[in-house]
């Protein structure tokens, strides 16, 4: 019962956090935080049916009915499924409070947001997206529903084809200082990089500046 009362918890609380946000936002910028777009549009869809597959199955449902597979005999995917859920709930609200008015769902082009470098930002370009698709395959490994992993391997498409088209667009605004940054953060996790990494970085930021100064003197 305590294990259900606290995914319970979790799940709603991160949706909650997802949106406060949005509203905080908008009040705070007085701006629309959603893009118009087929890709967001299918990525809310797709996460709203999870969360109500989700709540219902911790709840009510029969485990049946979203074709669940039976992993009782192996308590150690269901344990690491625990943690990866803890893990991604923290790394969400981490992502959202750090993101201060930047945050949009989607990309609004006609606005221009300040490029967020910093906090969780540092080992991630998108924490976010990281920490759902974190939050949901914990989730799965509690409840192994081939229903539920079809949907969130659809999701997790939908997320990575909207992480590249924001990743142009974050390029053509925010130009030499967002391509620094894609060179020292990786687009989904960081880890530890190598000399030869760190060497080819610094040879990169020397190029951008140089590129940069020749610019600025031609102009």
């Amino acid at each position: 019962m305590i294990e259900k009362i606290y995914l319970v918890l979790i799940l709603i609380f991160f949706i909650l956090a997802f949106a406060v946000k949005n509203i905080k936002t908008y009040f705070a910028t007085k701006q629309s935080i959603r893009g118009k777009s087929t890709k967001v549009n299918l990525s809310i869809l797709l996460s709203t049916i999870i969360y109500i597959v989700l709540l219902l199955r911790i709840v009510i449902l029969d485990p049946k009915w979203i074709l669940e597979i039976d992993l009782s005999g192996h308590p150690f995917i269901k344990f690491s499924g625990m943690i990866l859920v803890s893990m991604g709930f923290i790394m969400g609200i981490l992502s959202l409070i750090t993101m201060k008015n930047s945050w949009r769902v989607g990309i609004q082009y006609d606005q221009k947001t300040t490029l967020i470098t910093t906090g969780i930002y540092r080992i991630s370009r998108n924490p976010y997206f990281l920490s759902y698709n974190i939050l949901i395959l914990g989730f799965i490994m509690i409840f192994p529903s081939i229903i539920l992993a079809v949907l969130y391997l659809i999701l997790i498409v939908t997320f990575h084809l909207m992480i590249l088209e924001e990743e142009k667009y974050l390029e053509s605004v925010h130009g030499n200082t967002y391509l620094r940054y894609k060179e020292k953060v990786n687009r989904y996790l960081t880890l530890k990089r190598s000399r030869n990494e760190y060497i080819r970085i610094e040879k990169n930021r020397h190029i951008l500046r140089d590129l940069s100064r020749s610019d600025h003197d031609e102009s």
